[in-house]
């Protein structure tokens, strides 16, 4: 017996320790007690809501559940029974008459927040009667916490003010922070029990919460942060309805800064990248990610022949022109585009190319064979058909003898990078949107030859669509962009233009993701209007400032600010201010070093091995290049330099490698980007002498541009050409004089001195 009762008692003494176990393993070691907070682990401040407004919006919490701060929340509901909720509030009625009639009785006015809660409860016990409406008692806790006294206090500050501007009003229960935080536990223990009743309409306003927020997707890239609480909006645009973007906001907003974020990320992520560059802005984040820029420009190698049939039917290159001319002559009259239709046929028939898929290889016509057939009509009697023709002609006439000739050719184009900006800064200003017409059109059937994600940006979108009624055209190239896997990206300040025109509205209604950034007041209004903003969204687009804006995906919607890190930001920026500090930011000497080889940024040469990283940031910025050539002591290194001339690289880091090399000896070293000789300088007898380098490899080419200085080189006291082609100086000495290969530059400059 004695056994088993041993048995039983070890028993026993074991399911209390089980049964305790968990307590244990979970109790803190130390509890800290204070009179307005409780230190376990870290520093704890319980508030409590003793007050809250007479009426709520669903979602009216969102402000305390989005806060970036240290904090749980907690909220006690529980119900009351239907028979409680009518005498409690049959009594509260009784009581409120008695309250007006007395006053009445005495002549004195009766408040009017107490004749409001007799009307509230009035029609609160009448939705209880109906059924409509149940009773609940509700407590809100909110636990601060940090990891200093400090810490605690400062967040505790934050929450209370939020609550305050919810119209909450907040009060920390002191000598009772043990019970507070156990109220805050997820346990569903209230006992502090700061209670307020509330109907069940109140009580769905707060719970579930109303988050703003986008799903992110795994694919995304980061386009910026909630301006609530500073939570990352990651989104795929080629995830949603449509991948195409539409960016608008006025002058300085920050458009271009947010497009180059996003297609710096994406071009990261392996998405193919085309910009149409009307003003340059560009250049620097292509050249950055080594791309390709293509200048469009009288004068340049490229050019799109607007006659080209692109990989398109002769029936859709018509449809495609007659969206040109209505970029080049404006909205065309019923006379007009009779004439067009009419003359366009003729032109490609006499080139041979008719509605036969055939013939849609031949040579296209030219902008001048457009203009030979209508110039006939201008001669004509009747006024129908001279005075169209005649504004035709004349608008012809800049595209085929005018400043914008350089149109008037077969396309010469190359599209050989995964990012390409088309630079047409430099094109006249008559004809920037009917080039910006035909970059769109031809990228658009380039990239649908690919199934690869791509991007093609057009900036200052509205100068095309802008120009006629063409948004069936506009229209046809949106809605086809999800088929090929491209994003068309818009920008545009023109917004009033967007919002009120056809083609605009064709815009907006096919881009699943829009961008509303900093807004002109004038139009405000219109855009509350258009996209049905509510009073909290309005109010940020009102206060709003560069860099912030509200972003529209599909149905979603919030509030964000657009931030960069400084390396993309350093890459980014057209602020002249800041570039100009970015490239004179003082570099300062390395620790640990006794000698710092100085640096000069207005220098067009540099050894790459005597930079630091800052100092390579800083060329960068200002477009430099980097080199690998043999020096003159023959061995190889490497070079960043900006060549301005219309020398080759190789040629250009040469010339400045002898130059370097006079100046060791003088400062009466020139070089030369003309018919002159390369680089010269003056003896220390006064004597001139003249350098020519010569980089070309090829035999003939050598022998030609050295023919072409030889002349030239006789002028001077003493000359001789650095060559690469050794057969030249076996073969050609007595007809050019000295020639020598760059290593022996150093000695042959030398020999001048001695």
């Amino acid at each position: 017996m004695a056994k088993d009762s041993g048995e039983k008692k070890d028993q026993k003494s074991y399911l209390d320790y089980e049964d305790h176990l968990i307590e244990y393993l979970t109790s803190p070691s130390t509890i800290i007690q204070k009179p307005t907070e409780i230190e376990i682990e870290k520093h704890h401040q319980v508030i409590a809501a003793i007050n809250y407004p007479r009426v709520v919006d669903p979602g009216w919490l969102t402000r305390l559940i989005e806060m970036n701060l240290d904090f749980d929340l907690s909220m006690h509901i529980s119900p009351y029974s239907v028979g409680t909720t009518v005498a409690m509030l049959e009594n509260e009625l009784k009581k409120q008459k008695t309250d007006i009639y007395a006053l009445e009785t005495e002549g004195k006015i009766v408040p009017q927040a107490l004749i409001q809660q007799h009307e509230d409860t009035t029609s609160l016990l009448q939705l209880i009667q109906e059924g409509s409406e149940k009773m609940f008692d509700i407590s809100l806790y909110i636990d601060a916490k940090g990891f200093s006294d400090e810490d605690v206090e400062k967040t505790s500050k934050i929450i209370r003010n939020t609550m305050n501007s919810l119209m909450i009003i907040p009060k920390i229960p002191s000598y009772q922070m043990l019970p507070a935080l156990k109220s805050v536990l997820p346990v569903a223990d209230d006992q502090l029990k700061v209670l307020r009743n509330i109907t069940s309409s109140a009580a769905a306003a707060c719970f579930p919460f109303a988050i703003t927020s986008f799903e992110t997707h795994a694919t995304g890239i980061l386009i910026g942060f909630n301006a609530v609480n500073s939570i990352p909006i990651i989104i795929d645009p080629f995830e949603l309805s449509n991948p195409n973007i539409l960016v608008l906001g006025t002058s300085g907003g920050g458009k271009s800064y947010s497009i180059k974020l996003i297609l710096m990320r994406e071009f990261m992520e392996g998405v193919d990248i085309n910009v149409i560059d009307p003003q340059g802005e560009y250049t620097d984040l292509v050249k950055t990610f080594n791309g390709q820029i293509i200048k469009i420009a009288p004068g340049s190698d490229s050019v799109i022949n607007p006659f080209d049939l692109m990989d398109q039917t002769l029936d859709e290159k018509k449809l495609s022109l007659l969206a040109f001319f209505r970029v080049m002559l404006g909205e065309l009259t019923e006379p007009e585009r009779a004439i067009l239709d009419d003359t366009i046929d003729r032109t490609y028939e006499e080139k041979g190319i008719t509605k036969d898929p055939k013939s849609w290889s031949k040579e296209p016509p030219v902008l001048e064979d457009l203009y030979n057939e209508v110039m006939p009509l201008t001669r004509s009697t009747k006024e129908i058909i001279y005075r169209p023709a005649m504004a035709i002609v004349n608008t012809l006439k800049s595209y085929v003898f005018g400043p914008m000739r350089f149109m008037n050719q077969q396309t010469k184009m190359n599209l050989g990078n995964r990012m390409i900006s088309f630079d047409i800064r430099d094109a006249p200003d008559v004809g920037k949107g009917t080039l910006m017409f035909l970059i769109l059109e031809y990228v658009y059937t380039q990239m649908k030859k690919s199934k690869t994600r791509k991007m093609l940006v057009v900036d200052e979108a509205w100068t095309i669509l802008s120009s006629g009624e063409q948004s069936e055209y506009i229209l046809r190239l949106i809605k086809t962009c999800r088929k090929f896997n491209l994003s068309l990206v818009m920008i545009t300040q023109d917004v009033e233009d967007v919002l009120s025109s056809r083609a605009g509205r064709a815009v907006l209604t096919n881009t699943a993701t829009k961008m509303l950034i900093k807004q002109d007041t004038a139009i405000l209004d219109e855009i509350v209007k258009q996209f049905n903003l509510n009073d909290a969204e309005k109010r940020f687009m009102k206060i709003s400032t560069a860099g912030r804006a509200l972003l529209i995906a599909e149905t979603a919607r919030i509030p964000i600010y657009i931030q960069a890190s400084p390396e993309e930001h350093r890459i980014i920026t057209t602020r002249p201010d800041e570039m100009l500090n970015i490239v004179n930011a003082d570099i300062k000497k390395p620790a640990g070093k006794d000698t710092y080889r100085e640096f000069n940024i207005n220098l067009p040469l540099h050894r790459k091995i005597d930079l630091t990283d800052d100092q390579l940031k800083q060329l960068e910025v200002r477009e430099f290049m980097e080199l690998r050539i043999k020096t003159l002591s023959g061995e190889s290194d490497l070079f960043l330099f900006k060549n301005d001339s219309e020398d080759t690289a190789e040629h250009f880091v040469l010339q400045h490698l002898i130059l370097e090399e006079i100046r060791k000896y003088t400062n009466k070293g020139l070089i030369h980007h003309t018919r002159l000789p390369d680089v010269t300088f003056e003896a220390p007898n006064g004597k001139m002498i003249a350098i020519e380098v010569e980089t070309d490899v090829g035999l003939k080419r050598s022998l030609e541009n050295m023919e072409q200085k030889l002349n030239v080189m006789k002028k001077y006291d003493d000359y001789f050409f650095v060559v690469e082609n050794s057969s030249i100086v076996q073969d050609y000495k007595e007809k050019f004089g000295t020639m020598i290969g760059r290593t022996d530059v150093p000695a042959k400059i030398a020999s001048y001195f001695t």
